[in-house]
C-alpha cells in the first residue's frame, strides 16, 4: 500500500525542541519543550493540548498480575510528537497500555528455567522506542490509506536507560520521500546542539542561537533558552502552527516528570489555557497541584 504526501495538503505539524541540559543544577538530563497548539489548513483547533508525556513501565507480581493492582514501576520512558494528533495521541495510548501490561518471560535450558533478576529483564529504552516504531508504523498506514494528507507525524522517545546506564532518545518519523514509512533514528545530543521535530525547524534554530546570545549572562536560563526562544515565538505567532503554551519533560537517573509554564494573568493561575481554580478545582477531598511549575521572566521575551 503506498501514498503521497501532497506539500501544502498535510495536517500542520507544531514544534518540540530537545537538548542535553547537563549543566542544569535542578535536573540535569534530557530536557524537551513543546507548544500545546493543534492546526489544521482551516486554522488553529485548539491551543491547549498535551504533547509531551511520562509513560511509566510497569509489572505486577503474584496475584497483581491477575487483580492489576499495586504496580511496580521499574522505568519511565518520556514520549513526545508533532504533526498528526490522531497518530500522535493513538500510538501514546497503545504504548501506555503496553508499558503498563508487562509480564516476565520465562527462559529455560535442558534441566530448568534459568532465573533472571529484574536487571536483567529491564527493557531498554532503544526497544521501547523500536516498539512505539511498530504502533506508529499501524496507525499510518491506517490513517494514510483513506487520508494522506493528514498521514505526517514525528515522535521522540527518550529517557534515562537503565540497561545501558545512558541517556537515549530516538527520533521516529515519515518523510515525503517515504510517506510510508516511519523511520528510526537515534541521536546523540552534545552540548550546543538540539534535536528539533516539526514545522520551521531552521527558524526554531535561529531563534534558539539569538536567545542564546540574550541569556548567555543569565545563571538560571542560560542552559534553557530553548523554553525562552518557543515563549518568543509563540508569543510574536509569526508561525502560524506554533502557538498556545509552553510544557516541558525531563529524564535523567533519578526522575522522569514534565513541568508547565505558569501563566498569572488576570488573579488567574493558567496552564495550557487552564484555569486552575475555576477549570479544575478539586476531586473529593484533593486538590490538582502541578509542581514545579516555571514562571518566565519577561525580560527575556521581548
Amino acid at each position: 500500500m503506498g501514498y503521497q504526501i501532497e506539500e501544502g495538503t498535510r495536517e500542520l505539524m507544531t514544534s518540540i525542541i530537545c537538548w542535553n541540559n547537563k549543566n542544569e543544577d535542578w535536573y540535569p538530563g534530557l530536557w524537551a519543550v513543546a507548544d500545546s497548539r493543534v492546526s489544521s489548513d482551516t486554522g488553529t483547533m485548539t491551543d491547549s493540548l498535551q504533547k509531551l508525556f511520562v509513560l511509566p513501565v510497569n509489572i505486577y507480581q503474584g496475584e497483581a498480575k491477575i487483580t492489576r493492582q499495586h504496580p511496580h514501576k521499574i522505568l519511565s520512558v518520556c514520549y513526545g510528537f508533532a504533526g498528526s494528533t490522531l497518530i500522535g495521541s493513538s500510538v501514546k495510548d497503545i504504548l501506555a497500555l503496553c508499558l503498563d501490561n508487562l509480564t516476565e518471560t520465562n527462559y529455560y535450558d535442558d534441566r530448568a528455567d534459568i532465573p533472571k533478576s529484574i536487571e536483567e529483564r529491564m527493557p531498554s529504552i532503544e526497544e521501547i522506542a523500536k516498539l512505539t516504531q511498530k504502533i506508529a508504523q499501524k496507525y499510518l498506514m491506517s490513517v494514510g490509506a483513506l487520508h494522506p494528507k493528514n498521514a505526517r507525524c514525528e515522535i521522540v522517545v527518550f529517557g534515562f536507560c537503565k540497561k545501558q546506564n545512558d541517556t537515549k532518545i530516538y527520533i521516529l518519523k515519515n518523510s515525503p520521500e517515504q510517506p510510508a514509512k516511519i523511520g528510526f533514528e537515534e541521536r546523540r545530543i552534545s552540548d550546543g546542539e538540539y534535536v528539533i521535530l516539526g514545522d520551521r525547524k531552521e527558524d526554531v534554530r535561529k531563534e534558539i542561537e539569538r536567545k542564546n546570545i540574550t541569556c548567555a549572562d543569565k545563571e538560571y536560563w542560560k542552559d534553557r533558552t530553548p523554553i525562552i526562544a518557543l515563549q518568543q515565538i509563540i508569543k510574536n505567532s509569526p508561525l502560524a502552527t506554533i502557538g498556545g503554551h509552553a510544557q516541558i519533560c525531563m529524564a535523567n537517573r533519578f526522575v522522569s516528570r514534565t513541568m508547565y509554564i505558569s501563566d498569572f494573568t488576570n488573579e488567574k493561575f493558567l496552564l495550557l489555557g487552564f484555569d486552575m481554580l475555576t477549570d479544575f478545582g478539586g476531586v473529593g477531598g484533593f486538590s490538582i497541584v502541578f509542581n514545579p511549575t516555571l514562571a518566565i521572566e519577561e525580560r527575556l521575551i521581548e
